[in-house]
């Protein structure tokens, strides 16, 4: 995998950004998400292995996609950004970028729900992908919020079937955090 530092990770934000304004709200947002998702990490390391610089340069990344469909098609921003980080070299990255929306995207929810997104899985799959996906459902804008907020946000947005699958990322980072807050 190739390697970014955090200054360079910056910069490529600050490349694929459109102004000024849209710059600074992605990077205070990622880097909200950053703080909270390196917290995370670092619960998790003292049980089980977890690539701290992929997920401090991962979370800061994950939303650059937001620049090339800021308000409309939202939905596609983690495509748009794992093709940014592809084009860049950062294959690993764009993985994070893809799989960070809400709680994943199933190819069931696509074709349910009609998607304009390529038909596949678009689901967390490894620690930090997961650590990067719950903490940013936790960030709002910038500001922490708690469970319940996510949960009644997810309810009222996509359902009682998609509560079902934060509840179950909540308790797997509680379990992988040596927790036992579970829902």
């Amino acid at each position: 995998m190739r390697v970014i530092t955090e200054k360079e990770a910056v910069n490529l934000l600050k490349k694929y950004s459109t102004n000024d304004e849209s710059f600074n709200k992605v990077l205070n947002h990622s880097r909200a998400v950053q703080k909270l998702a390196l917290e995370i990490a670092g619960e998790v390391k003292k049980n089980h292995d977890v690539n701290i610089d992929l997920v401090k340069i991962g979370s800061l990344l994950h939303d650059i996609g937001r620049f090339k469909c800021y308000k409309e098609n939202s939905i596609r921003h983690g495509i748009e950004g794992g093709e940014i980080l592809r084009k860049e070299g950062f294959p690993k990255y764009a993985e994070i970028a893809e799989t960070h929306i809400g709680v994943g995207i199933t190819k069931q929810d696509i074709e349910k729900q009609k998607l304009n997104l390529p038909l596949k899985d678009f689901v967390p799959e490894t620690t930090e992908e997961k650590i990067i996906a719950y903490a940013d459902n936790l960030i709002f804008g910038k500001e922490r919020g708690t469970i319940q907020e996510v949960i009644e946000r997810f309810r009222n947005e996509l359902g009682e079937s998609y509560v079902e699958r934060v509840k179950n990322l909540h308790n797997e980072m509680e379990k992988l955090r040596g927790k036992n807050k579970f829902l």
